[in-house]
């Protein structure tokens, strides 16, 4: 019973610390003013084409390599991506086994349809299980956000605050009555 109820309560305080997001008046502007097709070209260079303190950094579902292709489309984000193949070789090491497995590529589809909310994360401390989103040599301000569809699969990319009105606007764009939460 009290592992339910602090169950309980812990769900509460998680839910009431999210809040539904509100468009600022720089974001409705450049809303107005991107086409579908800047809102793309927009999302590729902030997911994936600027590798400084940008960019795509963590995932679930697939794994990729960041040297690897991926393109922003209207409908779904397309990326060379990985699974664990043949294995490749097996150590035994004092504190157990060291498996090596072949990398096998193949072309995911984020589908941006599925997408079921899009989650901004203000305290990037919130992300323990993806530390890469924790980068420590980041100096400015950044948000977090969370293409999430399901708790087995979502895509996590850095925004600097200076452009996060703008990056908004792209994804308003192109998911179009998406819920989006900041946590």
């Amino acid at each position: 019973m009290k592992t339910i109820l602090l169950l309980s309560l812990t769900v509460s305080l998680f839910v009431a610390c999210s809040s539904a997001y509100s468009p600022d008046e720089k974001m409705l502007a450049f809303k107005a003013s991107m086409s579908s097709a800047e809102a793309v070209e927009f999302l590729q260079v902030r997911i994936w084409e600027d590798k400084t303190t940008h960019g795509i950094c963590g995932s679930r579902g697939f794994w990729y390599d960041e040297e690897s292709a991926m393109k922003v489309d209207e409908d779904k984000v397309l990326l060379l991506a990985h699974r664990r193949g043949r294995q490749l070789k097996k150590q035994s090491q004092s504190f157990g086994s060291v498996v090596v497995f072949e990398k096998q590529y193949y072309y995911y589809d984020f589908v941006f349809s599925n997408v079921n909310k899009i989650i901004i994360y203000d305290d990037p401390r919130l992300l323990s299980v993806f530390p890469s989103c924790n980068l420590k040599n980041v100096n400015e301000k950044y948000f977090i956000i969370d293409l999430f569809t399901d708790k087995s699969l979502n895509l996590k990319f850095i925004v600097q605050v200076n452009d996060f009105s703008q990056t908004m606007a792209a994804l308003s764009i192109l998911m179009p009555k998406k819920p989006v939460i900041i946590k």
